[in-house]
């Protein structure tokens, strides 16, 4: 045998070895798994837009103000989106990285699985979505202000 057969054959065994460790790097570090300690969005006074669809259609836009603090779960804050004409749903199924979180809502007289994402584009701002069957029923903006300055906020 040839030092340089030996050489190729030692290059190909590396390669396979790079490649297991690539895919086993990817599975233990899976982004549905983030630590919520990883979480990128600044505490503080946020302006949340909210527009329900029909049929496509965006209405009226409805403005809340709220504060959110770097509480044990931060994701818990900026998830809770509606589901037009479901007061009562449950959510699960959640996927997280340090910029966005998905997940399933069951809802009672739903026949389907709603599916809810929120999506930061900077530490300031963001973007969510509720869909049911593959379309959107809500849409979000929210856009951080200012700091927090009393429990009233």
């Amino acid at each position: 045998m040839s030092s340089s057969s030996s050489s190729a054959r030692g290059c190909v065994i590396a390669r396979r070895i790079a490649l297991v460790v690539l895919l086993v790097a990817a599975f233990i570090g899976e982004p549905g798994r983030a630590d919520p300690g990883d979480f990128q969005a600044m505490p503080g006074l946020w302006k949340i837009v909210t527009r329900v669809l029909d049929h496509g259609k965006p209405g009226e836009p409805q403005l809340a103000w709220h504060c959110v603090d770097e509480g044990p779960d931060p994701w818990a804050e900026f998830a809770q989106l509606p589901v037009p004409g479901h007061a009562q749903c449950e959510r699960s199924e959640q996927r997280r990285s340090s910029t966005a979180l998905s997940w399933t809502l069951q809802c009672g007289g739903l026949m389907e699985a709603a599916r809810g994402r929120v999506r930061f584009d900077s530490a300031e701002h963001y973007t969510a979505t509720v869909e049911v069957g593959g379309n959107a029923v809500v849409q979000v903006e929210g856009t951080r202000y200012a700091a927090c300055t009393s429990p009233k906020d």
